[in-house]
Parts: C-alpha cells; structure tokens; sequence
C-alpha cells in the first residue's frame, strides 16, 4: 500500500559559520535529509541573507534563508522536525501545508 503524499513548504535558516561548503552543497545535505524520509524536493527557492530577528548568539545576527517545496508523507514533517533539530547545518525550520 503507498502512501499519500503532500505537497508541504518548509522554510530553514542555514548556518554557514565555520563551514566551507558552499550555500548549494548545505542544500544538498537537506535534500538528502528530505529523501530519507520518503520525500521529494519539488522547488528550492533562495531568499538570500537576512538578519534574525531574534538573534540567540551576538555574533550570529544574519543568515540564508531558504524556502523548499516538496512532497511527503503526513508524519514527513514530524520525523523532519527531528532530523533538522539534530542537524548543525539547520539552525531553524518551520513547516506548512502548501
């Protein structure tokens, strides 16, 4: 039996200090995450560097930020919350329904 997949938009804030992989090779490593738990990236979109509004570290105040369609099961965000949560490279994710 196959699983329905939805159509979700998640938006991440990359942390890129100390790393010397590019913005699109970060990208990737999510990509994969999103694959892991049977999901399909539909569109990558850069919005570019944008300030935090609420910065937790002084020396961290702005960051890409990047917007991701793609299609997943519904428990995908859950499970995704929780990799990303684990994952250095993501420093923020938020998920909806598109």
């Amino acid at each position: 039996m196959t699983q329905t997949k939805r159509k979700y938009k998640a938006t991440f804030i990359i942390d890129t200090r100390g790393r010397e992989e590019t913005l699109d090779q970060l990208l990737e490593k999510v990509k994969q995450d999103i694959s892991a738990v049977h999901g399909e990236v539909v569109s990558v979109e850069n919005l570019g560097q944008r300030d935090l509004t609420r910065a937790t570290d002084p020396k961290f105040v702005n960051a890409p930020f990047v917007q991701m369609e793609f299609l997943a099961p519904g428990d995908g965000p859950k499970h995704l919350h929780e990799r990303f949560r684990l994952n250095p490279i993501v420093y923020r994710a938020m998920f909806e329904k598109a």
